[in-house]
């Protein structure tokens, strides 16, 4: 299964909004239109067979700009895989004085570092560009008529980069915010058969954020509720020790390879470093690992260390919890996924801590009454 998820995925055709499929009605050389992975934008285009010197496509691309003084972007790349460098691009944006305005760029490697982006001619052919608002969505919506060198441009495997901004200086865009939604705004798609493929990172992340909920951040506490509450106290359960090593090695075993997806994640960006986030990972890989090697290098019950191992060992996994819980909440703020993700973890952990009261209160009533009997 990891191997199926981690691969390069691909995509179909998914329909468009009900506000931008109506656009695309009006526009009746449109035929397909798809939402784009991040960002929520969306692309509609049409394709038709060219000369033996070009490829004609028609583009309708729309996405919410940063802000009010934000821009949007679209472009086309015609390097090996899809990414900023080397696109070229229509960006649009509003200015001050309520007037729409769309140019075309040439994304650089001196944009990357900060350097202005200028306007500039680009090397394909552009007619028909248009710019407009669509007050009821936010949308900034751009469309053109492109021409593209066969030689350069594979109409079914077509690089292309979708960006937007909250600032524009002088024609100049701004720099983009870097969230893992803005650096993962490309992908290579088919423009015949509508399927697009994009660079696995994305889903890797969702992939990474699952991996480390499940292990660390649900098996991981129920092995030490079975550990606290089922040993003696309030229930005594002979299976418990098994249990509890069966959660903890899942956990283990799940946690660790969401914790090496997240460090393949790391070493192979580029863009962007969580370096909070990392340490952490990393932190909670490593006690963990003790835990786990306690299963072969824990002291025999009669040596007169074991007291104090025990300590050690109960105190660093009680230590791990909140660790555990704010590294899973940062990664869930930096992938920014919907906020279902956010309230399903919320509500487990409502089940661990609402479990934890009832038993912690059954467990020293238990032990209350018990003392008083012997007293």
């Amino acid at each position: 299964m990891p191997s199926l998820l981690l691969s390069i995925t691909a995509h179909q055709t998914t329909s468009c909004n009900e506000a931008f499929s109506s656009l695309m009605k009006m526009r009746k050389n449109i035929t397909q239109c798809k939402k784009l992975g991040t960002l929520g934008a969306e692309l509609g285009w049409n394709y038709y067979n060219g000369t033996q010197n070009r490829n004609t496509i028609e583009i309708v691309f729309g996405a919410r700009p940063g802000a009010t003084t934000g821009w949007v972007a679209w472009g086309i790349n015609p390097c090996p895989r899809p990414h900023m460098v080397g696109t070229r691009a229509l960006i649009g944006f509003q200015q001050p004085n309520g007037s729409l305005v769309l140019k075309t760029y040439n994304i650089t490697r001196e944009t990357k570092i900060g350097c202005p982006l200028k306007p500039s001619e680009i090397d394909v052919k552009i007619d028909n560009q248009q710019i407009m608002y669509l007050q009821d969505t936010g949308f900034l919506i751009i469309s053109a008529t492109i021409s593209l060198p066969p030689h350069e441009y594979n109409i079914t495997r077509l690089n292309h980069v979708w960006q937007v901004g909250s600032m524009v200086k002088d024609m100049e865009p701004q720099m983009h915010s870097l969230t893992l939604h803005n650096v993962d705004s490309s992908e290579t798609i088919d423009l015949i058969s509508g399927k697009s493929r994009s660079g696995a990172g994305y889903r890797r992340q969702h992939v990474h954020g699952i991996l480390n909920i499940v292990g660390w951040g649900t098996l991981l506490p129920i092995g030490m509720i079975i550990a606290r509450y089922f040993k003696e106290f309030p229930v005594k359960y002979k299976g418990w020790f098994s249990l509890h090593v069966s959660c903890q090695i899942s956990a283990y075993i799940i946690g660790t390879i969401g914790w090496v997806t997240g460090i393949w994640l790391g070493n192979a960006s580029k863009d962007y470093v969580f370096r909070i986030h990392r340490i952490f990972g990393i932190t909670v890989f490593t006690f963990t690992t003790l835990q786990v090697l306690a299963l072969w290098l824990r002291p025999n019950v009669k040596d007169e260390y074991r007291k104090y191992w025990s300590i050690y060992h109960h105190f660093l996994g009680y230590g791990l919890i909140p660790v555990i819980i704010m590294n899973i909440f940062h990664g869930i703020d930096i992938l920014r996924p919907a906020e279902k993700w956010k309230w399903a973890y919320v509500a487990i952990l409502g089940v661990f801590g609402s479990s934890i009261l009832v038993l912690e209160a059954f467990t020293w009533t238990k032990h209350i009454l018990q003392s008083h009997r012997r007293s």
